[in-house]
């Protein structure tokens, strides 16, 4: 596998890269929001208040929820915060005793209140609040997106319920969310987040679409590593437009890297491991690789963030 890389800003601190390869429901009327709708109001957000200072943690009580929510404590701290513990469950219409028990509504309260008490026993004095819903759990988080109470959704990729793994759901909001969202292994070890790798899969990149990347890496400090993976190395072009994404990443350090492979997926797994990453980013958008990612077999879904957390961009431009 061939590799070119280029730097930006100060010299990376790590060793050169050595890669071998609106209707109503049950009596409670739901806002109907438009995506165009939730892009205004993200973008009104992020602009007017502190960066990313509102964030939706859904949960199922699993430890990989808590490790989801440790992951942005230790991201995002606590000072000037404020975080909603999110929990969607299934609400049966009626008792049989041939179907396996399910949350109610009180049986959903009373487990959300319990994770509360875990999440305030870990960080401390935190702005928490809750939200508990029968309805799916990407409608839930879209709604509160639109409402103004979240820019950023934090989740586990797998856990247990009592209507399926998380790891579903996870697919269901990184496809349907309206804000970005961060997906954290079950094996994520915490770590200060110094490098960010951003897959560049060659589509136009924009200042809104990045702006929550450009946010993390001034808060942290990260240096972000673009990495440019083709898979076609008979069409395989060095170049491309590192002005354009420099300007896109304006007081950021960064570094540029373009590889030559197969599977897309393993590369940049393997320059993930094999770079410190801490944290990889991709844009979303409709119809494309990512979106072939995610619809995939659970087994290659999990490949590309085994242990590494993963900020799916959303494309506004």
């Amino acid at each position: 596998m061939d590799t070119e890389q280029a730097s930006h800003g100060p010299s990376p601190s790590f060793p050169p890269w050595g890669v071998n390869r609106g209707a109503s429901r049950g009596g409670r009327t739901l806002i109907g929001i438009s995506r165009a709708a939730v892009d205004l109001c993200y973008v009104a957000c992020i602009t007017d208040t502190p960066p990313m200072n509102r964030i939706l943690l859904p949960t199922d009580g699993s430890d990989t929820s808590f490790n989801a929510v440790r992951f942005a404590f230790d991201l995002f701290g606590t000072d000037g915060m404020r975080y909603t513990l999110v929990h969607s469950f299934l609400k049966p219409a009626y008792r049989n005793a041939l179907l396996p028990a399910m949350d109610t509504t009180r049986e959903a309260t009373n487990k959300l209140r319990r994770f509360e008490r875990r999440c305030r026993n870990h960080a401390g004095a935190v702005a928490l609040a809750k939200r508990s819903s029968p309805f799916p759990l990407t409608e839930v988080l879209n709604e509160l997106a639109g409402q103004g109470k979240g820019e950023l959704i934090v989740m586990g990729t797998q856990g247990e319920g009592n209507y399926g793994l998380v790891g579903g759901n996870t697919t269901a909001v990184v496809m349907g969310a309206r804000i970005p969202v961060i997906t954290v292994p079950s094996m994520w070890r915490p770590a200060a987040v110094k490098r960010i790798l951003l897959a560049n899969d060659g589509g136009p990149m924009d200042q809104a679409t990045l702006r929550p990347l450009v946010a993390i890496a001034r808060r942290t400090g990260a240096e972000v590593v673009v990495a440019h993976v083709r898979d076609n190395v008979a069409t395989f072009d060095e170049r491309g437009d590192r002005r354009t994404i420099s300007a896109l990443l304006p007081g950021i350090r960064h570094s540029f890297i373009t590889v030559a492979g197969a599977d897309v997926t393993g590369t940049l797994d393997e320059l993930a491991r094999q770079g410190r990453i801490q944290l990889m980013a991709v844009i979303h958008r409709r119809k494309s690789f990512w979106q072939r990612l995610f619809t995939a077999s659970k087994a290659k879904r999990m490949a590309l963030h085994t242990t590494t957390p993963l900020l799916v961009l959303p494309e506004r431009g």
